[in-house]
């Protein structure tokens, strides 16, 4: 009897096997707007100059210069690691590899405290200021939540038409806005002039309110900081950028420290065009401060000028935002730790379009809720106070995976100032903006994030035992993920 052998099926081939990201589609110039996109240069000032005049007064300057330096420390880890690790998944393959498979999920579970709620934070607020802008000056009724629809849905347009539409759009987008804030700061400049004493009240402690001046910068400092928060999104498109080792390594510092010398002009100008000696009393509960400054300078087109750039700049910020989180969803879900949908390219555009699909029914759908529930300007400040506290963590995480990765792996490349001092010097400069944000305790509805921060933060513990039960092949993986990436030019 002869014995009939019926061969098994194969396997079905995984999604997208043979899809991959547009490997080699971005240079060093844009993969630098990604990071300084990210930072949203117009709107890193005009949302938080209130804050920094409560504290700094017209020491408006001198509290971005100082806060610029602690942001190059924690721009330059991902520098570091970037020269040997790229990929896609940012922080989370950084730390993955660097110290623990864990800590990378975690530091990958906090970070979505960050980016995916950018182009929520972004839009809301703007289209609030669109909605009060356009009724008050011009008689138009257009509500915040039909700007912010019509901006989630074109992010999730663009994002899903690939990585070069993207940072193309975002390149145009941040040299309009960078464009209007400088010509206003030099209009300023040109029209008031500036004397020794704008200069000291602008860049020494003599400005600052109160006896305890030191103290006075350091909050300052707290509000600063964040505005410096994305550098950080060069990271994810290293698998689209051409030698990212390199790449990304340098545009993560050159980001950094033009938008420090952009801040530190353009909050000199905000004092110098408010009022030198009237910045620490009026400028924090000011009205549209912005508006009245360039209706000084440029007339009354001055008020829509200004709006354009904040346009711009939330555009801008919310599109690197999500360009950035669909990545490093994408190798979250390459690895096995995030469902494979979040995984899957398009085949004709190569960009993760299930996670860009997802990420914007996420944006409508939160978005709408915080906006109407909380308010524009209330989500803006519960939702910067959760980015604090989760980018904390990924940042600690960051510089303190620097020095270990080195000694650990590249021994002979170890400097000490810069994988050990400068790692140091950056974890110094988060402890007083961790401290700050909590003491004292905000009150409602601020007090939502960190109550909010610690319940993730435990649901992300939880996730990640499981994890470990359940696939820790997955866990694992993540520490050589860099070996897939092989094909990039070193």
């Amino acid at each position: 009897m002869t014995e009939v052998l019926t061969p098994e099926p194969p396997e079905p081939p995984a999604p997208d096997e043979d899809v991959a990201l547009a490997a080699g589609s971005l240079g060093l110039t844009a993969i630098t707007f990604q990071g300084i996109t990210h930072m949203a240069p117009a709107a890193g000032v005009m949302l938080s100059a209130p804050f920094i005049a409560s504290f700094a007064g017209p020491a408006m300057g001198l509290a971005f210069g100082f806060a610029g330096v602690a942001a190059l420390f924690l721009a330059n880890s991902v520098s570091q690691l970037a020269k040997h690790l790229p990929s896609a998944g940012g922080y989370f393959s950084y730390i993955s590899r660097a110290l623990n498979p864990k800590l990378g999920f975690m530091a990958g579970w906090m970070y979505f405290l960050y980016d995916p709620i950018v182009p929520i934070l972004c839009t809301v607020i703007i289209g609030g200021y669109t909605e009060d802008t356009l009724q008050q000056q011009y008689g138009i009724n257009f509500p915040w939540w039909a700007y912010s629809i019509i901006v989630w849905l074109g992010l999730g347009v663009i994002t899903f038409l690939g990585v070069k539409p993207s940072i193309a759009t975002a390149i145009i987008l941040t040299l309009v806005e960078v464009g209007i804030t400088l010509a206003l700061s030099f209009t300023i400049f040109a029209q008031q002039g500036v004397t020794s004493h704008d200069i000291s009240q602008g860049f020494t402690l003599s400005g600052i309110p109160g006896n305890n001046q030191v103290h006075g910068l350091f909050l300052a400092m707290v509000f600063s900081v964040l505005s410096y928060t994305g550098f950080e999104s060069t990271a994810p498109l290293a698998e689209e950028t051409r030698n990212p080792k390199r790449n990304v390594a340098i545009a993560a510092i050159v980001g950094t420290a033009l938008i420090l010398v952009y801040y530190v002009i353009f909050g000199f100008a905000t004092a110098l065009g408010f009022g030198i000696d009237k910045v620490a009393s009026d400028f924090p509960g000011a009205s549209n401060p912005y508006y009245t400054i360039a209706n000084d300078a440029w007339g009354s087109a001055g008020t829509i000028i200004v709006l354009l750039a904040l346009i711009n700049s939330g555009w801008g910020c919310s599109l690197a935002g999500q360009s950035a989180v669909t990545r490093v969803y994408y190798k979250m879900a390459n690895v096995g730790v995030f469902p494979s949908a979040f995984g899957r390219l398009h085949p004709r555009y190569r960009s993760p379009h299930i996670a860009i699909g997802l990420q914007t029914i996420f944006n409508i759908c939160l978005g709408l809720f915080c906006g109407w529930y909380f308010g524009t300007v209330n989500t803006f400040g519960i939702g910067g106070a959760m980015i604090t506290f989760g980018m904390i963590f990924v940042y600690g995480c960051g510089l303190v995976a620097v020095p270990i990765f080195y000694l650990r792996e590249h021994r002979d490349e170890f400097n000490i100032v810069t994988h050990l001092i400068f790692s140091i010097l950056g974890l110094a400069c988060l402890v007083p903006v961790f401290y700050y944000s909590i003491v004292p305790f905000p009150p409602y509805p601020f007090k939502v994030a960190p109550i909010a921060d610690i319940v993730w933060f435990v649901i992300g513990i939880i996730v990640v035992l499981w994890l470990a039960s359940r696939r820790a092949g997955a866990l694992e993986r993540s520490r050589e993920i860099f070996e897939d990436a092989q094909h990039l030019e070193a």
